[in-house]
């Protein structure tokens, strides 16, 4: 949205498609975000960027895109709308287990948490569970005895943890608990329950989900944009993806995932746009 705010001040045409599944809806409360001390949560922030957008002329759609052609030196969405360049900003999606979806609620209340860079600040001294895989549990582990001794690892089924990584947690004197878990339930004191196939249970302040990304480059891969092995795209210093005029901002491209990070490639896009299509208006511009 804020690269629309950007290229509308340029007094230029523009459309928004928003499928209105944003990341950013699951932050319960971030204080990454610069100016605000006290943190806003995900809703409000998408709240205030579309507040902003408002009091513009954009153009909006739901509708989702699912084609993206090149056509005549621009570019043809669903077949039928032309633009002289697109701004991928389709992000990532968070995955889960199928038999844990039933935790999506409870990272929407903050207990159970998906981005230690954005919140495990707030758990200092706390006792925190990490549900993930190999070497991603051990990096998250890892990442999150910075800010508490009291770390578990939930070694959720069969080679979730192989011996490499028990080897390396048990140096890192971290605790390491084998076997299923059966259900995950908030405690009258504000934390977590969470309970094993043997019905023993761990009492936790939160804990953290950590099974990768859907990279959601599709679109941009299907015209040859290049991406790295996980399906990143892969930019230049102008946000500029391989296909000529197509660009990408945001969690798509390979970068840190945070809120001011998207803001200024954003930025940076929207600027290269609006430049790059002044050279096509006065050759020699730039």
């Amino acid at each position: 949205m804020l690269a629309a705010v950007y290229l509308a001040r340029f007094c230029r045409q523009v459309i928004l498609f928003d499928h209105g599944k944003s990341r950013a809806r699951w932050i319960p409360r971030t204080r990454n975000a610069p100016s605000y001390p006290d943190g806003l949560s995900g809703e409000d922030l998408l709240a205030r960027l579309t507040e902003q957008l408002g009091r513009y002329q954009v153009r909006r759609s739901v509708a989702p895109v699912t084609s993206l052609q090149c056509r005549r030196g621009g570019f043809t969405l669903n077949g039928e709308l032309e633009a002289r360049r697109v701004l991928i900003a389709t992000g990532v999606e968070d995955s889960m287990p199928e038999d844990l979806e039933y935790l999506w609620p409870l990272v929407k209340r903050g207990q159970v948490r998906l981005c230690p860079v954005c919140d495990a600040f707030e758990l200092c001294g706390k006792r925190i569970g990490v549900l993930a895989r190999g070497e991603q549990a051990l990096r998250e582990a890892r990442f999150l005895l910075n800010f508490t001794t009291e770390l578990w690892v939930l070694a959720h089924g069969e080679g979730y943890c192989d011996a490499a990584v028990k080897q390396a947690l048990g140096k890192d004197r971290v605790d390491i608990l084998e076997g299923a878990v059966r259900r995950v339930i908030p405690t009258a004191e504000g934390g977590l329950g969470v309970f094993f196939a043997d019905e023993d249970v761990l009492k936790l302040d939160a804990l953290y989900v950590g099974f990768g990304v859907c990279v959601r480059s599709e679109l941009a891969a299907a015209l040859g944009a290049c991406c790295d092995g996980a399906g990143y795209l892969e930019v230049d210093r102008k946000q500029q993806t391989t296909v000529p005029g197509l660009y990408a901002a945001g969690d798509v491209v390979q970068s840190l995932s945070q809120i001011s990070v998207a803001f200024g490639q954003a930025a940076i896009a929207a600027s290269a746009i609006n430049l790059s299509l002044n050279e096509d208006r006065w050759p020699g511009y730039l």
